[in-house]
């Protein structure tokens, strides 16, 4: 576990990110993926638990008393996602990030790779062209059965272009993602979404390519469970969810004058809308 070597900074080079709500089944597998972390720098974990009240709270606080000096929580006396509000990786945990880089891991899922963190850190550090890094991953369920072994297409399990990034043309799970912590200032649109993953992503894009590294990562493992907040939501749910974090998107293009990338994103609503009634027509004949 968290096999560092001696003399370093005490300064992390990442920060790991980690959204806990009611993962009393699930965190403790979780943060043993992320304290088994073999790397040649010091990384933090950084944890905000949204008031759970299953006992996630305290499993998270037992690991920050083993690790004081490497898992820093915030705990929530009210849910803020209950209240409205959104974006919550960008509101309490992002700023608090000292890490040159910035990977994610929610408190259901689980990193399968020791050297998962280094290999993104080694890569980033090697290629300024790059801002972010991501490959492979698998569903499982509440108990780690595996439901789908490869649920990534293929045509996403390659590299970025700035532009692919952008436009959402790539599908980059949070879970496998390590990024550069560039973004000090998120814009009020990003607030606005239930999608914010796929905010974070365009505007990573803005900064440079994304890198595949499917075969040089163990896949991690996504949970679909009763309780996920995305899981929660049903098919008819996540459509609308999906527009209007497109419809965002196309705002927060459009004020910044990139006339091209918004117009693209409102394209996809266009898109989604037809596909959506033409599936409901086809429904009832």
């Amino acid at each position: 576990m968290v096999d560092l070597k001696d003399g370093q900074s005490d300064i992390p080079l990442a920060s790991i990110s980690c959204m806990t709500y009611n993962h009393v089944s699930f965190v403790r597998q979780c943060l043993e993926s992320l304290l088994m972390q073999k790397t040649n720098f010091p990384f933090e974990i950084l944890i905000h638990d949204d008031a759970s009240t299953d006992g996630t709270k305290e499993i998270v606080e037992e690991y920050v008393s083993r690790y004081p000096d490497l898992i820093f929580p915030i705990f929530q006396k009210e849910n803020q996602y209950s209240k409205g509000v959104r974006g919550i990786m960008s509101r309490f945990n992002y700023p608090r990030c000292r890490g040159r880089y910035i990977a994610i891991c929610e408190g259901d899922d689980y990193w399968t790779d020791p050297l998962k963190l280094q290999k993104h850190v080694d890569f980033l550090e090697a290629h300024d062209e790059y801002i972010l890094t991501y490959h492979d991953f698998r569903i499982v369920d509440d108990q780690g059965n595996i439901i789908d072994e490869n649920p990534l297409p293929a045509a996403h399990k390659k590299d970025a272009s700035r532009k692919d990034l952008i436009l959402g043309n790539r599908l980059t799970m949070t879970l496998t993602l390590c990024f550069r912590n560039v973004i000090k200032d998120f814009p009020l649109e990003k607030y606005k979404v239930t999608n914010g993953d796929t905010f974070l992503i365009s505007m990573l894009g803005n900064y440079g390519k994304g890198k595949w590294m499917g075969d040089e990562i163990e896949k991690a493992c996504y949970r679909s469970h009763s309780g996920g907040v995305w899981s929660m939501l049903g098919n008819k749910a996540k459509i609308p969810a999906q527009i209007n974090t497109y419809y965002w998107l196309y705002r927060y293009y459009l004020r910044l004058g990139n006339i091209g990338y918004a117009l693209s994103w409102y394209i996809k609503i266009l898109y989604v809308k037809l596909t959506r009634k033409a599936g409901m027509l086809g429904a009832k004949k």
